[in-house]
């Protein structure tokens, strides 16, 4: 559709076409109730790989909580959509438009489009102008329902939700069960016959039959067992991806406080457990299930060969019943046991590996062995005590299950002789061999006692970090156009078991596109307030003010989407070079990358490089400087063009040179944002705008470099400290002194 169909410009390349579905999904999904950022959905699936295409959409969709279906429509139908508007519509040239409403103008019926990308008003199109621009293509969106929308807590329930949405091709694998042990008569049926009959009557005519009925019966066996196999396998395929994903979803929700508390090996050994649960629910205990299944058939067959035989056989496998329950309770102690000392042994091999240059640089190898090898014991001494007293229900039903087979022979032997009941030689075997099949299950679950302990607590493991309380996203809140005011107010906030506040009481302002330094000593809040900034701790007293609204009103992504924010270690990706400096906005032009690359001072290093902006990194850029990857974030930070941009100690790990050319361009990276910088060393903060002087939690002081000089002991102190060839001289010496000591 051009110009003059709609009148609102459009470009046709595929990043348009694919930010035009997304600006539709977004769209459509806001006037459904279902909050969602056209400049997140950007940001998150434009990454310049994958296309946005008709599944792609769906799926996300899907994930943002709207019921989705992908249709082919034609003008007539849009007379009776009534309530079925808004519609996202697919043009030829792979862009959307979304349509609102059919209705008629000046008698004319017209369907009411609106350009997503665009803030003019819907505008009419007639049936000619749609038509030679349309597919045909459509998506159909809905809410989903309350109860689908709100997440369930991740359990056993929640994973047996997951099974049970491929319901189809578990039914499938369950008839193909029942039909599978209705062919486990065969065998049975057939040796009753070819003893009682054939071999009695010497029938060569029944013995041709039945091998021809063997044929087919193992014919259809093997079909059905590599059918059932290969259902499994896809919904065992299936089922994964969804939890993997799910998993990833709820991880990323996560606050950064709960990564604060607990190790990065830790967290990933558990969410690693989740592939234990989902073995055991589809394959062992699914298999149990489908094995119990079969006892509708064999049971009833039991029966009708010999009813006391069966009598006795359910007797047996009552007891066996009894003893599985009997031994559950201490299994799952034992087990918990085992838990607790791999997690201490694990927690020292993350340790272990994360300080190795500190372990080789105190020579301390050998005690940290020592204290390993204890660990190791301690584990190995809980599974061998669970090994052990798993061992012990298998040894008691082991003699239950052959006194099945056994006590069925000899109890049919004695019926047959004292002729109670007409028990045949055939009969007999064939109902042993029967029985022995039907109270395989219980025995499965005698061996399963352990496995399901471990289920349960590989299931807790994964709920201890999956459901862990999420970051308050507030999808519902305002988006404003951020300018970069900064007002905190009497802002109070403590960490976790901390003894003393991080923050207490601090009141301060910052102007719009101006440079605001902060320093102060360690531990002083320096760095806390740029994580309240971020909203990476929302449980503090008083009020932040960005551009004079509340910070816990705005929504977390878009905050975050317009802040920049480079740090002292900053991480990079596994990847090229493009890709880590594009990506928070994997859109952004050639031209935009450069630039902020010469603005970082890392244009003069990449250049140098054989493949340029196209050289991969190494995973943690150990194939780059320090100094290099600190420059590359600072890029990454500056191509989102944010309108407020923090610098924690950024350019502590840089040299001379490069933390000159920094500076240099810090005039124009400033341009139009506010920029705060901390650093500890105070000649990079001289020519700020504004100078935060904090100290244990508080503010003591702001102003300017040279005002500060003179009023401000704490300032003045650590000027001195790091430019002795400037001090003053005793005078000055002693009035520090005297501060110092009124302050002791």
């Amino acid at each position: 559709m051009n110009d003059r169909d709609t009148g609102v410009p459009r470009d046709t390349t595929a990043a348009a076409s694919a930010a035009g579905g997304l600006e539709a999904l977004a769209f459509v999904a806001t006037r459904l109730g279902v909050p969602l950022s056209a400049d997140r959905l950007r940001r998150d699936q434009l990454d310049g790989g994958r296309a946005v295409g008709v599944r792609r959409l769906m799926r996300i969709a899907t994930d943002a909580g709207l019921r989705v279906r992908a249709v082919r429509l034609n003008w007539k139908h849009f007379a009776g959509f009534g309530r079925a508007f808004p519609v996202m519509l697919r043009l030829r040239d792979g862009t959307w438009l979304v349509a609102e409403e059919f209705r008629e103008v000046a008698g004319v019926p017209v369907l009411m489009v609106r350009d997503p990308r665009s803030p003019a008003a819907a505008q009419p199109i007639d049936q000619i102008r749609l038509s030679a621009a349309w597919t045909g293509e459509a998506m159909l969106l809905r809410r989903r329902s309350g109860d689908q929308i709100e997440e369930q807590p991740f359990g056993f329930h929640w994973m047996l939700g997951q099974v049970m949405r491929e319901r189809r091709l578990m039914r499938d694998v369950a008839l193909t069960a029942v039909v599978l042990s209705l062919l486990t008569l065969v065998p049975p049926l057939l040796y009753m016959v070819i003893v009682d009959r054939v071999l009695v009557h010497q029938r060569m005519a029944t013995l041709v039959v039945l091998g021809i009925v063997v044929v087919v019966a193992l014919a259809f066996e093997t079909i059905l067992g590599f059918l059932r196999r290969t259902v499994i396998a896809v919904a065992t395929a299936k089922i994964d991806a969804r939890i993997g994903l799910h998993l990833y979803d709820r991880l990323l929700r996560l606050p950064m406080g709960f990564f604060d508390r607990n190790p990065t090996g830790l967290i990933a050994h558990k969410l690693g457990e989740a592939r234990r649960i989902r073995v055991f629910l589809t394959g062992q205990l699914f298999n149990s299930i489908l094995d119990i299944l079969t006892l509708m058939v064999l049971v009833p067959a039991m029966f009708m060969l010999e009813p006391v035989l069966a009598a006795y056989v359910l007797l047996i496998g009552a007891v066996m019943g009894v003893v599985i329950a009997a031994y559950l309770g201490p299994i799952r102690r034992a087990y918990a046991r085992v838990i607790e000392a791999e997690h201490r042994k694990s927690s020292m091999l993350i340790e272990t590996i994360q300080g190795m240059r500190t372990i080789k640089s105190l020579a301390i190898e050998g005690r940290r062995r020592n204290e390993w090898d204890g660990r190791v014991a301690d584990a190995v001494r809980a599974a061998t005590d669970l090994q052990y007293l798993a061992n012990q229900p298998q040894t008691i039903l082991a003699p239950l299950e052959r006194a099945i087979y056994a006590g069925s022979l000899c109890l049919g032997a004695y019926l047959a002789i004292t002729q109670t009941s007409v028990v045949n030689a055939g009969t007999l075997v064939a109902f042993t061999m029967i029985a022995t099949r039907a109270t395989q299950p219980i025995g499965q679950l005698a061996g399963m006692m352990q496995q399901i302990q471990e289920a349960r607590g590989a299931l807790a493991e994964v709920a201890s970090v999956v459901n862990a309380a999420s970051e308050p996203r507030r999808e519902n809140g305002v988006r404003p156009e951020m300018r970069g005011a900064i007002t905190f107010q009497e802002v109070r906030f403590a960490y976790p078991d901390a003894a003393m506040p991080a923050l207490d009481g601090i009141d301060f302002t910052i102007r719009p596109g101006t440079v605001v330094g902060m320093m102060g000593r360690s531990g002083s809040g320096k760095t806390t307030i740029t994580r309240l900034l971020q909203g990476l701790h929302q449980n503090y007293q008083g009020l932040i003010k960005i551009d004079g609204i509340d910070m816990r009103e705005i929504d977390i992504d878009h905050l975050r989407s317009r802040m920049g924010v480079v740090l002292q270690d900053s991480f990079l990706f596994k990847g090229t070079i493009r890709e880590n400096i594009l990506a928070a906005r994997p859109d952004a032009s050639a031209e935009a990358m450069i630039e902020a690359a010469r603005l970082a001072g890392a244009e003069e290093f990449i250049e140098r490089l054989p493949r340029g902006y196209e050289t991969p990194l190494e995973e943690g850029a150990t194939n780059l400087s320090g100094g290099q990857r600190q420059r590359l974030a600072i890029a990454r930070a500056l191509v989102t063009d944010p309108a407020l941009l923090v610098f924690d100690e950024a350019t502590s790990a840089l040299d001379p040179d490069s933390e000159a050319i920094i500076h240099e361009n810090l005039r124009q990276i400033a341009a139009g944002r506010t920029v705060i910088m901390i650093s500890h060393r105070l000649a990079s903060l001289t020519d700020c705008d504004q100078i935060l002087v904090l100290e244990r939690g508080r503010l003591k002081d702001a102003g300017r470099h040279d005002d500060l000089l003179t009023r401000c002991e704490t300032y003045s102190h650590m000027w001195f400290q790091q430019n002795r060839h400037l001090a003053p001289g005793p005078a000055h010496d002693s009035r520090v002194a005297h501060a110092a000591v009124r302050r002791g």
